[in-house]
């Protein structure tokens, strides 16, 4: 009995680690062209930087009016079919988009290829839900804090790669590029992961059984709190994405190609660091909410101090500082959601969760549009109030989920 446990964790870690591979790798082929895209839409014909960003902001918004409505669906789809299947889907999809970005002829095709993303990309809420049901509840905690570090450091490893690709081979051979490593570990998950809706024996690792009839999905105060903060949190990243490029091209006076890789690098770094010290740590002794709350309360500081930064080094300071805070809200955030519906739902549950990344896609894009017309720094700020009124939201609203989801 001994044995046949020690086997299925070591299945179950094995799982989990091949999870995080898929993400991270799928993660750093995005962001390795993402950080650049206002100046990959100088490139292909953007009036100027502002027209740069409005163009970026579209294709976000095309992406988040798409998602909007596929999420839910892909969320239904994964509980009634399997996890595996929507998460290997979303891989291939972000192949696609990479594909399509490569080969565009002007600004306004990348609503094209970030709306077919959109429809049918979302690989971080599918990863999340497949992890989600591949451990027991009381290790939720760690196996996400291992698929969020895994996303964040290829944050870390993407710009920075991206930034010597795109030197080295253009924009289009770097984006191109990054679809092909796609492509690669969407069919290393494909083979080795096992699906998650089979019935299996206790040797096999994994005893995920979903032949029931699935219950009602519920919605209530707790998940919809989760869920609002994690849109908060990519909303903000998402600002700040579209937003970086061009504010340090500001701030240098001109191409800022290698200062932006630099900048992502050490926010990617930060990132896996926040998740290790906060989410790894402080989440073990039942403090959500606590954590939660300090760490909005540093993100609101933080980003008053960014907006105030005039040199490169100061804004690269407080971009990695945020960036290690932000990460470190995002395994928690997860897990409220996770452990706020029953196992047989998470594929709903994060199905949600996509819909309201697909909103902050919009969102956050959009306010940078906004606020490049006047000024980014200005926009800094106003997330800086936004996240002292989370903090308090958090602090007045939120309550420890148990194991195994509400009864």
């Amino acid at each position: 009995m001994g044995e046949t446990v020690v086997h299925a964790e070591a299945v179950q870690k094995r799982v989990v680690w091949l999870i995080a591979l898929g993400t991270g790798v799928t993660n750093a082929a995005v962001t390795l062209w993402f950080p650049f895209l206002p100046l990959y839409m100088l490139y292909v014909g953007a009036a100027n930087e502002a027209d740069a960003i409005f163009w970026v902001a579209m294709g976000q918004a095309a992406q988040g009016l798409a998602r909007l409505v596929s999420g839910p669906v892909w969320g239904v789809l994964a509980d009634r079919h399997g996890r595996k299947q929507m998460f290997v889907r979303a891989l291939y999809s972000a192949a696609l988009t990479s594909f399509i970005v490569g080969v565009i002829g002007a600004p306004w095709q990348l609503c094209i290829a970030l709306g077919l993303h959109g429809l049918l990309s979302g690989f971080v809420p599918a990863a999340v839900a497949l992890t989600s049901v591949t451990v027991p509840d009381g290790r939720i905690k760690s196996a996400l804090s291992l698929v969020t570090a895994s996303q964040y450091l290829g944050t870390a490893i993407g710009p920075m790669l991206g930034a010597i690709l795109v030197l080295a081979f253009g924009y289009r051979g770097a984006i191109l590029g990054s679809g092909l490593a796609v492509v690669l570990v969407a069919s290393l998950v494909w083979r080795h992961v096992p699906g998650d809706m089979q019935r299996r024996s206790p040797k096999a690792g994994l005893q995920v059984v979903a032949a029931e009839p699935l219950e009602p999905f519920r919605l209530h105060f707790q998940l919809l709190l989760a869920t609002f903060l994690y849109f908060i949190l990519f909303a903000i990243t998402a600002f700040r994405l579209v937003s970086t490029s061009i504010v340090l091209q500001g701030l240098v006076g001109g191409d800022a190609t290698h200062v932006t890789g630099i900048a992502f690098a050490f926010g990617g770094v930060a990132s896996a660091l926040g998740i290790w010290a906060m989410a790894g740590k402080a989440l073990k002794q039942q403090r959500t909410g606590t954590v939660l709350a300090g760490a909005s309360v540093l993100l609101a500081a933080t980003h008053f101090l960014l907006a105030g930064s005039d040199s490169v080094a100061g804004f690269i300071l407080w971009f990695t500082v945020i960036s290690l805070l932000n990460a470190a809200m995002m395994p928690a955030t997860n897990t409220l959601i996770a452990l706020n519906v029953s196992r047989g739902r998470r594929g709903t549950a994060f199905g949600l969760a996509s819909s309201a990344q697909a909103i902050a896609f919009m969102v956050g894009p959009m306010a940078a549009a906004g606020f490049a017309r006047v000024s980014l720094q200005t926009g800094f700020a106003v997330v800086g109030l936004v996240m002292m009124a989370i903090a308090v939201l958090i602090k007045l609203g939120l309550k420890e989920p148990e194991p195994g989801g509400p009864s």
